[in-house]
């Protein structure tokens, strides 16, 4: 059985290179997978999940989708091909519905897709080599010195069937730099890092001092108690949709992903390219972390008997960190530091739904972009030592409430 987050995997990368990915806002991204335009300008809906799809599932598909009125099409898309009764079961649940409503097995959504390619009897196996291909003619096509070549102005769909056909023949190198890195820095950075890959371990400063490296760390609020009264499949889809959506956001913000450890998020930005603008894009991750994560919650907290009072906390923090490669066949960065341990610090004393910015992050965001952070409100806060472990005396830190969040991603 081909599980549901490697159709998810395999999807976000097609639809990223096809450039028909069009989530845009946190409310879309707690309710559906994707939701994409099609070629003829429908709008389309798509929520993946697990061959065993029940009536309730069905039903809280139903209730997403009212939320929307312009919503053309919605596929429900599972490992393999729907059971027998599935047009009973859709037309019970949709029976009165104007939206066109589709449940697919992923061998039947990619050939509907239209883009000339054909699945083997190993899914598996043709759905891996389908996004690798994705994935290479997405950093083709990404790169600076493809743009007003032929490449940049190919028809991506022959594009995508060129780079699988060389997938198949083992002409894309696998272990190279693209596909180590790819699961935790944006394709810009990669992109950067391989006009020199000589130099790999001397940009990434494996095992020296990164100064100015800006920390991102985050938590929901009581999420031990939110998975002691979930249902485990409802709990796995709310998970899911955090980690997918947290992983974009920090690409979309130039930021490289650490790690997920449990339900936090760590995040550097400011590595390994120092720029500027890094402290406002931090920022912004920040608040559409907050933002997504939110609406996610409030969804879910719609299925549960108990009003739990949850939210995000972030700690954000700049200094020096080290770089470690951790990785045996593939490339793997994680970091460690001082400053790391900070910015958990910081968290812990952060207002739930806020941002607690250091002292020193503040002022350095205030250099760099003043009219950004001027126009936001924010309190100095003090935190004495025995609440930030490892801090010698009172810490300064900046707060940053809810309602200042959509301000910020403007």
């Amino acid at each position: 059985m081909i599980e549901s987050y490697l159709i998810e995997s395999v999807l976000s990368s097609l639809f990223d290179f096809l450039k028909k990915k069009v989530i845009t806002t946190p409310a879309d991204r707690a309710k559906f997978d994707f939701i994409i335009k099609d070629d003829d300008g429908k709008k389309i809906a798509i929520e993946v999940k697990g061959q065993n799809v029940t009536i309730k599932t069905l039903l809280n598909i139903e209730r997403a989708l009212q939320d929307y009125n312009d919503i053309d099409e919605f596929y429900l898309i599972t490992p393999e091909e729907p059971p027998k009764d599935f047009e009973k079961r859709i037309k019970s649940v949709f029976k009165d519905f104007k939206i066109v409503v589709h449940w697919m097995g992923i061998n039947q959504f990619i050939q509907k897709q239209n883009l000339g390619i054909e699945l083997n009897d190993d899914i598996r196996s043709s759905l891996l080599n389908l996004q690798v291909a994705a994935v290479t003619s997405k950093f083709e096509d990404y790169d600076k010195k493809f743009i007003g070549s032929h490449i940049g102005t190919t028809n991506l769909t022959e594009h995508l069937k060129h780079n699988i056909q060389n997938v198949k023949e083992g002409k894309v190198d696998r272990t190279s730099i693209l596909f180590g890195l790819r699961r935790q820095f944006p394709y810009s950075t990669i992109v950067e890092l391989e006009k020199k890959p000589e130099e790999l371990s001397k940009t990434l400063k494996f095992g020296k001092k990164y100064d100015d490296a800006i920390i991102v760390l985050t938590d929901i609020k009581n999420f031990s108690t939110l998975v002691s009264v979930s249902d485990p499949e409802e709990l796995n889809d709310l998970m899911s949709k955090y980690y997918t959506n947290a992983r974009e956001l920090v690409f979309k913000y130039g930021g490289i992903l650490d790690k997920f450890i449990g339900d936090a998020v760590l995040a550097i930005f400011n590595y390994p390219i120092k720029n500027k603008i890094s402290f406002t894009h931090a920022t912004k991750f920040c608040a559409e972390l907050i933002l997504m994560g939110e609406n996610i919650l409030n969804e879910f907290q719609r299925k549960l008997d108990q009003e739990i009072e949850t939210g995000t906390r972030v700690g954000l923090a700049t200094g020096p960190i080290y770089a470690l490669n951790i990785g045996k066949e593939d490339f793997e960065v994680t970091f460690i530091g001082d400053k790391i341990n900070f910015a958990a610090r910081l968290e812990k004393n952060c207002d739930v739904n806020g941002i607690l910015m250091s002292n020193r992050f503040f002022h350095k965001l205030d250099d760099s972009n003043h009219d950004f952070i001027d126009r936001i409100e924010k309190t100095e806060k003090k935190i004495d030592p025995k609440d930030a472990k490892g801090q010698v005396g009172i810490t300064t830190a900046w707060q940053i409430q809810r309602n200042q969040m959509e301000k910020i991603v403007e």
